[in-house]
């Protein structure tokens, strides 16, 4: 759609806010009205010239002037007054324009998404996810969204929420899978994704192991893993350390939830990570997993992207993502 589409001033008062009928032939009244008189007629009540709209247009004066009349000919009425050179939108004229505007725009929105939805032209997507959820979660989606869409570039940016944010702000990133911020809640846009609980991963070997529920007193003097960084989760954490009088032997940073299990396999303390980062490890018994007790640390998820329209691709992939959820709710990793 040609640039002409911008905002206009009509000058519009209290009472054409109002709906108005148009009184139109019965012969014409049900005919469409052509795109191109729309945007004529826009672009005229904008420049208020039929010399600036028709160089704008790239059309001659006449052509213009007979484009307008073809249009008013058609709805029954005028939808400008002229005075010598210069025109004003009608009253009636003003609702008009403001309903044409729309249509313009929402025309303009089909040619663009109908560009970006042919399944075979390529594309890429950019998708920012914390390590933990790129290396376990998004197999299976990335999977089924290549069967969609196999010519599409993908490109996932395993890294921390902080940063895949800040990337998703300057364009870098078109979603981004992480953790749902406490404060300094982003400004783009996002979707609730799933809500997870921590869990106790351990060796089968450990004395805890047997128990069923494990209460903050069985942590005293244990050796605990934290991702480091500042992860949101080392904080929660911490919280139920203190707030429950725990004293731990000490904080271990790992720096990635892989290099925890590994620790934690080899007998080298303890670690709170949610159940789907550890499912598979425990069906091989090589982990134990055990629930905490009256007072679960939950973690909300989100889904991060841009506030301009999401094309195909994008839609799509978040779509498998959020059909993904129930399995993650059911603690069940996803099958690849």
């Amino acid at each position: 759609m040609p640039s002409a589409i911008h905002s206009i001033s009509t000058g519009t008062n209290a009472n054409a806010q109002q709906t108005l009928a148009f009184i139109m032939p019965a012969s014409n009244r049900f005919d469409p009205l052509d795109s191109r008189q729309l945007l004529t007629a826009v672009t005229l009540a904008r420049t208020r010239s039929f010399t600036e709209a028709a160089k704008e247009l790239g059309l001659t004066q006449s052509a213009v002037s007979h484009s307008l009349k073809s249009l008013e000919t058609q709805l029954g009425q005028s939808i400008f007054e002229r005075n010598g050179r210069q025109v004003r939108p009608t009253h009636n004229g003003e609702y008009f324009l403001r309903e044409a505007m729309e249509i313009l725009h929402r025309m303009q929105n089909i040619r663009e998404r109908l560009a970006q939805q042919d399944t075979w032209s390529g594309g890429r997507i950019r998708v920012g996810a914390e390590p933990s959820c790129a290396y376990i979660l998004l197999p299976q989606v990335l999977r089924e969204f290549k069967q969609s869409f196999p010519r599409c570039s993908i490109t996932i940016k395993p890294d921390s929420q902080e940063a895949n944010l800040e990337a998703l702000g300057h364009g870098e990133l078109d979603v981004v899978l992480a953790l749902t911020p406490t404060e300094n809640t982003p400004t783009c846009q996002s979707l609730d994704w799933f809500t997870d609980e921590l869990a106790v991963i351990m060796p089968p070997f450990h004395p805890l192991a047997q128990k069923g529920r494990l209460l903050p007193n069985d942590f005293q003097g244990e050796s605990i893993h934290l991702l480091g960084n500042d992860h949101s989760t080392d904080s929660l954490v911490k919280s139920y350390f203190t707030e429950n009088g725990i004293r731990a032997l000490e904080f271990l940073y790992a720096g990635s939830v892989e290099v925890i299990k590994e620790m934690v396999k080899l007998g080298q303390g303890l670690a709170f990570l949610p159940s789907w980062t550890a499912r598979t490890d425990a069906a091989e018994g090589s982990l134990v997993i055990l629930p905490l007790g009256a007072e679960p640390l939950s973690r909300k998820w989100s889904i991060f992207h841009s506030d301009r329209q999401l094309n195909l691709h994008e839609e799509t992939f978040i779509g498998l993502c959020l059909d993904a959820e129930s399995a993650i709710s059911e603690n069940q990793v996803l099958c690849y």
